[in-house]
């Protein structure tokens, strides 16, 4: 996509905005071009004896309602921790690099946080933007903790099929996703014949649409799976949903947006096709279904389970926005850099500058042993460096306000 030489000043002109709003102690590093990266870093050097985490999140388009969460997640776990006495009598600091939501903003920024002397870096909310930091992060040997990325090869690189022994992820990845839905819909639902609705060219919707298709295909004969797909923006899906009513599917399984399921099912409803419904975490949202409901059940998963005591001190301060699977994965993720820091012993200061690389190394190696109880419940990683952890089930129930997601239980390991 080309942007125009107006459109570039009115991004640049509010991230500047934003800079002054948030900080006047921050620069912003863009510039005239829009192919060079857009990052707001902290301007002020870290205080001598301060352990420094960075968090790349984006706070401007289309990743920034959700990276917002993200960082304030962060943010609190790290005011929380230095409120109990820090880590081992350090403070923490938490070096917060706000990006647009491209993935030369996410690169740029995980560059300047290596170079700025993190130990480590939490973010990002999109798999696009893990992948940027993920590169940095192997190159530069510092521990990245995604929170809420999902692709299966952030923790490994595709081209080389090696592991990336630096990046960590805190939720379940799409193959996860996917075959814990696929046992949900045979096992639990009982169904026979599936139909896998998926965005063609989004490399989400396909990887969750492959890892359920194959998982539900490989049960016991007798089970059928068909797949159908359709373009991104498109939004009229009756031809489609034609052809899927045709093969007869007790199971629809749609890992698309919650804009695409809402826009699906109420079309579903016109062609009379009758079926239950499934999704996975991008259905996550108050806006689901609020055109219309599903022709019957729905189901989807989301990538941790509510916790009441954490959305309270979420709240505090900032009572009109939700608390999400961003908010406290993030919040978690730095739980696990402390936990691993204190594992560390003592750090002084030649760890912390001339040492940092080799203190970088240990605190990589100290993460893979993680094995802690946060607020999202046990923590701990496999080998490749993905969370051993499943998924929430929520069901969408009718009600007089409109549908509305109720959890209904775990699936796979806690």
């Amino acid at each position: 996509m080309t942007l125009t030489a107006r459109t570039v000043f009115a991004a640049a002109l509010a991230l500047s905005s934003l800079a002054c709003l948030r900080s006047a102690a921050e620069r912003s590093s863009v510039t005239p071009d829009r192919m060079e990266p857009i990052v707001l870093a902290p301007a002020a050097p870290a205080e001598n004896g301060t352990l420094t985490l960075a968090a790349v999140f984006p706070t401007i388009g289309r990743y920034a309602a959700s990276g917002q969460q993200s960082l304030r997640g962060a943010r609190l776990a790290v005011e929380e921790l230095n409120r109990a006495g820090g880590v081992g009598g350090r403070r923490l600091r938490l070096a917060e690099y706000r990006t647009g939501s491209y993935f030369v903003d996410a690169r740029e920024a995980a560059s300047l946080a290596a170079r700025d002397g993190a130990l480590a870096i939490v973010g990002a909310n999109s798999s696009e933007l893990s992948r940027a930091i993920a590169e940095v992060a192997e190159a530069a040997g510092i521990t990245q903790i995604t929170n809420v990325s999902t692709a299966s090869d952030i923790t490994w690189d595709p081209q080389t099929g090696e592991d990336r022994p630096f990046v960590f992820r805190m939720c379940a990845s799409d193959d996860v996703m996917g075959r814990l839905l696929a046992g949900f819909a045979r096992e639990t639902l009982g169904a026979k014949r599936a139909a896998v609705l998926y965005e063609v060219g989004r490399k989400y919707s396909q990887q969750l649409a492959r890892s359920f298709s194959s998982s539900f295909a490989d049960a016991p004969s007798g089970r059928e799976v068909a797949e159908f797909f359709y373009l991104a923006l498109e939004t009229d899906f009756r031809p489609q949903l034609r052809r899927v009513k045709e093969f007869g599917p007790d199971v629809v399984f749609l890992p698309g947006s919650f804009t695409d399921a809402t826009l699906v099912a109420v079309q579903a409803q016109a062609v009379a096709l009758q079926a239950t419904f499934v999704g996975g975490d991008a259905w996550s949202s108050p806006l689901l279904f609020q055109r219309g409901g599903p022709p019957g059940e729905a189901y989807y998963a989301e990538l941790c389970a509510r916790s009441p005591e954490f959305e309270r001190r979420y709240g505090q301060g900032a009572p009109s926005e939700p608390a999400g699977c961003r908010a406290i994965l993030a919040y978690d993720a730095v739980q696990v850099i402390a936990a691993a820091l204190r594992s560390l012993g003592e750090l002084d200061e030649d760890a912390l500058e001339a040492g940092r690389d080799d203190t970088r190394r240990r605190l990589r190696a100290a993460v893979a042993r993680t094995d802690i109880r946060a607020a999202t419940g046990r923590v701990r990683f496999d080998a490749r460096g993905d969370r051993v952890q499943g998924v929430a089930l929520y069901a969408v129930e009718p009600s007089p306000e409109g549908p509305r997601a109720r959890p209904r239980g775990w699936l796979g390991e806690k």
